[in-house]
């Protein structure tokens, strides 16, 4: 009985010196089971994710009704380019994930089956409803381009990027011989894209993925890494971003080169700087925000609906511009929670612990 009650001092003493409270707070502390990535961190780093992507398109779509110029227009411009670095977050702890699912030395049936229900098949229902409420596909190409993903085109490299790695994880042994094999994977997928002319946000955030799954067969190393990465290595990384963004926002400075290879690799390098930065933040603190964590657990379907939504009230809605945007983003967020219950209704048994979709 003491035991337990010095515990629970222990325990309040220790969140009231963090500043935490259940629920809400930051507190610094390792993860849980060992792992870089705790589950609390994921989910709420997700959810910051899904918010800089839809950011990211709303800054986009502003001028749409108004003309921005001046530092507004800098603004409008700098959170416009918040959307691949919110990617990057989403296949950095997809990567990551996939590995610690996995779990094994060699790849089973039952993990395939994970990825399928809890990221194709919630793929398949809500976005083929939202192709059937916009008028249904007009030809076979048009059934085959909503199936494989690619009108949206971060589920379709997704699924490459899961193809890629159960089809390694199947053939090859090893660890080295896999992450070598991942990476160059990666790079050959990232250049083809680059090569057919896709626009940079297809593949400059793909580094993110191995970096994930690197983190995740060496997992031991990293963490030695993050136990040395101090204050000065936080700064030479975010001194790194802020060139990138600098330069991106103000292209006339004398070190943008307008070279297209040039501006691909900074780009490259930026994601995968911005991986390491928020793969060391994100295993140092363990952030608690029930609302940030619920938005993390339904990201997936933030991703699929904020657009379709954002369109339906531009063109519905009477209200003014700015009330259109923030009734938008409301009807989103209620839409992805709910998705999100329907889907672990649908395809997880009540029987066991309840999980969302993540990719």
């Amino acid at each position: 009985m003491y035991v337990k009650l010095r515990n629970e001092m222990y325990m309040q003493f220790k969140a009231k010196a963090t500043g935490c409270k259940k629920g809400i707070g930051i507190r610094v502390s390792r993860s849980e089971n060992g792992q870089v990535l705790s589950k609390q961190a994921t989910n709420w780093f997700r959810g910051i994710a899904a918010i800089m992507i839809v950011l990211s398109h709303y800054a986009e779509w502003w001028t749409w009704f108004t003309p921005t110029e001046g530092n507004a227009e800098v603004i409008r411009l700098a959170i416009s380019k918040l959307g691949p670095y919110g990617v990057s977050i989403f296949f950095l702890f997809s990567g990551y994930a996939m590995v610690k699912s996995l779990g094994q030395e060699r790849m089973y049936p039952e993990f395939i089956w994970k990825r399928i229900k809890n990221v194709y098949l919630p793929y398949f229902i809500i976005v083929g409803i939202i192709e059937l409420l916009s008028g249904g596909f007009s030809s076979v190409q048009d059934f085959w381009s909503f199936a494989s993903g690619y009108d949206y085109w971060y589920m379709f490299v997704l699924f490459i990027l899961y193809i890629g790695f159960i089809a390694i994880w199947t053939i090859l042994g090893g660890r080295g011989l896999r992450v070598g094999t991942f990476v160059v994977f990666t790079w050959l997928i990232s250049y083809m894209l680059y090569s057919k002319g896709m626009q940079d946000f297809w593949f400059i955030s793909n580094i993110a993925f191995a970096i994930g799954v690197t983190v995740g067969e060496y997992e031991e190393n990293a963490k030695g890494f993050i136990e040395r990465a101090g204050i000065f290595t936080l700064i030479v990384l975010a001194m790194g971003m802020v060139f990138v963004v600098y330069t991106g926002l103000f292209p006339k400075t004398g070190v943008e080169t307008g070279v297209d290879e040039w501006k691909l690799w900074k780009e490259v390098g930026a994601a995968a700087i911005w991986a390491i930065l928020i793969l060391i933040i994100a295993s140092k603190w363990r952030i608690y925000n029930k609302g940030i964590m619920a938005l993390g657990r339904s990201s997936l379907y933030v991703y699929l609906t904020h657009t379709y939504i954002f369109m339906r009230c531009v063109n519905n809605f009477n209200f003014s511009f700015a009330a259109r945007f923030l009734i938008s983003a409301i009807i989103t967020v209620a839409v992805s929670l709910i998705c999100n219950r329907l889907m672990i209704r649908l395809f997880h048994s009540p029987f066991r612990r309840e999980e969302s979709p993540s990719v």
